[in-house]
Order: C-alpha cells, then structure tokens, then sequence
C-alpha cells in the first residue's frame, strides 16, 4: 500500500517511472537482522517518510504504529539517509555486495565432504570429456547394452573380446579379457597389482600408489583416465564405425595421451614416446633446487645507480612505474612511483626506463648506471636491430637523447 512520501526511495521496482511494477518493499526504517523474527505478522503498509522528520525518528508516529515492545530497538537503529544517492541493491552473502549465481548457489546446497575419486577425476591439464568418461562409467551412467536388461530385453555381447562376454560396464572397463591386457601393460612397470577388483577399486589402488616426484604423480592420475578412455573409444569405434579391436592402437592412444600430458605439463623435459623408457625416465626425475644470489652492487666512484621497474594489474591493464636513484654508498638520492593509466607489462617498464633517466638529467647527473629486472628492456638497449617491440624504440630515443651528455651503462638483474 503506498501513502506518498518526499526523499530517497525505499521500494524496489524492475522500471523507473510510471510504467514501474513494484516487486519488493524495503523498508530501511524497521529493517534490521532479526525485524522478521520479533514481528513476524507485521504488515508493511507504510513508507520511512511517516516514521522520520529530517532524519531523526518520528516518536509520536512510532509509538502509534510500532509495537510498544520495539519502538526502544527501532530508535536505538540508526539510518544513514543519503538523499543525493539512488537506492542500491547489496547481496549479503558476497564480499563486495554484488550477486553472483555461485554464491547464491552455495548458500542453498547441501555438501558432502570431499572424496579423492570426486578429486582426482578432475584435473586442468586432463581433457575434460576424459574426465567425465570416467565420472560417467564410474557411476554406471554410460549406455551400455546391460542397460536393455533393466527393459527385459536380453543384454548383447560385447565388441572388444575375442571370446565375448556381457556389454557392461565393468567388463568393457575392467573385467574382460581386452581390458586386462591393457591394464596389465601399464600396471606391471608402476609396480601395481591388478588382480580382481571392481573398476572403482582399482583406479583407487592407481591412485593411492606413493608417488616420488610431480611427473610420478601426474602419470598415477592421469593413466586410469586415458586407458578407461581409449577403451571405450575403441568399443564404440567397433560397434559403430566397424573398426576391429586392437590392443595394440589402444596401448599407444593412452601413451600418445600420456606423451602430450607430459609435454604440457614439463615442457622443459624430452619425453620418450615409449612407455617402458618414459616410466624409467619418471623414476630417475628429481626437484633441482637452484639458489642465485641476487644483490645489489655499488656503483663506482662519480657513478649513480638507476633502479627501475614497471609492472601492470593486468596485462594489459592498470599499469604503473617505480624507481630509485643511489649513489656509491648506497645512499638514496631520490625515489618515485607514479601510475600511468592503461598498457602493457612492456609499456609499464619501458616508462619506467623514461621516467628515471628524465630524473638523472633534472638532477644533472652525467654518469649512471641503469639496472632493470626486464631482460627484454636490457637487450633492446644494446642492440640495435629492428625487431624489437614498437614500444622500446620510445625508450632508446630517449637514451640517445641522453648519451648526448652524458656517459651511462646497462645492466639486467
């Protein structure tokens, strides 16, 4: 029911104007964490506007309209007027106050603690229709003729063995004689047992095995996925395509898989395409901790040091420009930091590069030594090539500008 009222809007509605279809009232005056609680049968029948005069509460107004038991709770609530600014909507169950379907969705779900077969069947470098194969054959959820049984139809063979048995999941997946071998091939050089069990079980086995390093890790997750994958490529291939079953194709699709796996995930390491000589090479991998000493050495004598940097929120995105100027006692001379709007990483330190030698020249000092951390910055300065990016060429303009009168050296640290 609307009475009319002066100031700030307190009701939402999904228009502005008289076309406006109210949705939701709000009504600030009354509102706080427990209002619905203390007065469940409360109608909302009246605006703020009726309850407070400049911003402070009407009493009169409250003690003939607000039960006698909370008008001390409602003049105890303070409310912040500001006339000037639009009603605002503010999603309580986010940081930042804006609604997100995540948030709404995690407030209202029922979880269950984690299990590592929910955990391990996910993973950002595995392809995720190879996960969600397995989460599929896992739950029995794959359209296997065993289901045709649930109809009273006989269930088919299957379309991988030689002496065929019952197209089920376990046996596609597991128990049948073209799904052994294949296990078995993988299995004997991890030094896993594949005796009897169902799928779940076994996959669990793979990945409770003590790994040694990353890669040992990754191959423990990432073979069951790959094998139960190509497994059921190759049932589908022969029951729809035509294809024979082949152990020997499905054995080197799971190495080829496991091959680019490892590419992604070590690019700096040379894999073998052979499973028996990658495993030796996982076995032999170790974590190389390498320590560089990192400090910063004096100039020399009449010399300044330049140290500079830039860097960006995003790349592009927000970027901004420091640095700091000593001299051979490590003294400081002079420091800045300065934003400069939107760019690049590159952009960022190219400014930066600007900004300090332009400082060294108002403070007329001819002989510096300019240290930067860009290894891209450092080469584009002694070089004199042209592919270099667009944004360096500011840059050596304006050290050329400088070397004019001056004598200056480069570094990258």
């Amino acid at each position: 029911m609307d009475l009319g009222f002066n100031g700030p809007k307190f009701t939402w509605s999904n228009q502005r104007g008289i076309n406006s279809r109210i949705w939701k009232r709000l009504d600030r005056a009354m509102v706080n964490d427990k209002w619905l609680q203390d007065m469940p049968h409360t109608n909302i029948t009246h605006l703020p506007s009726i309850f407070m005069q400049n911003g402070q509460w009407n009493l009169t107004k409250l003690n003939q309209l607000a039960p006698q038991n909370m008008v001390h709770k409602i003049l105890s609530t303070q409310i912040q007027l500001q006339q000037e600014h639009s009603d605002q909507a503010v999603w309580t169950l986010s940081a930042t106050g804006l609604f997100s379907v995540s948030s709404a969705w995690n407030s209202i779900r029922t979880t269950r603690e984690e299990t590592k077969i929910n955990t391990y069947t996910w993973h950002k470098r595995i392809p995720f229709k190879c996960s969600f194969l397995l989460w599929s054959a896992i739950r029995g959820k794959l359209p296997t003729n065993e289901r045709l049984a649930s109809f009273g139809i006989e269930p088919g063979i299957c379309y991988c063995c030689k002496s065929p048995g019952v197209d089920t999941i376990e046996h596609t997946f597991n128990t049948g004689t073209f799904a052994k071998k294949v296990w078995n091939y993988f299995a004997v050089s991890l030094g896993i047992q594949t005796d009897q069990l169902p799928l779940r079980n076994m996959i669990m086995r793979w990945w409770n095995t003590t790994h040694t390093n990353e890669a040992h890790k990754l191959i423990l997750q990432s073979t069951p996925i790959f094998i139960c994958w190509n497994l059921w490529k190759n049932r589908c291939s022969k029951k729809y395509g035509g294809k024979q079953s082949s152990i020997a194709r499905v054995k080197f699709l799971v190495m080829l898989d496991t091959f680019k796996l490892l590419q992604i995930a070590f690019p700096y390491i040379t894999w073998p395409l052979e499973w028996r000589r990658l495993y030796t090479l996982i076995e032999n991998c170790f974590h190389d901790t390498k320590i560089t000493i990192v400090q910063w050495n004096r100039p020399p004598d009449e010399w300044v040091k330049i140290n500079t940097d830039g860097s960006a929120l995003n790349n592009p995105g927000s970027i901004g420009a420091g640095g700091i100027i000593r001299n051979k006692n490590g003294e400081l001379i002079l420091a800045f930091a300065t934003p400069l709007g939107e760019g690049t990483n590159n952009q960022a330190e190219v400014e930066a590069t600007i900004l300090g030698l332009s400082w060294c020249v108002n403070l007329r000092y001819n002989k510096v030594i300019l240290e930067v951390d860009s290894q891209l910055r450092g080469s584009s300065l002694r070089t004199k090539t042209k592919k270099n990016m667009e944004p360096l060429y500011q840059m050596r303009a304006s050290t050329h500008c400088y070397s004019t009168h001056s004598s200056q050296m480069y570094s990258h640290s």
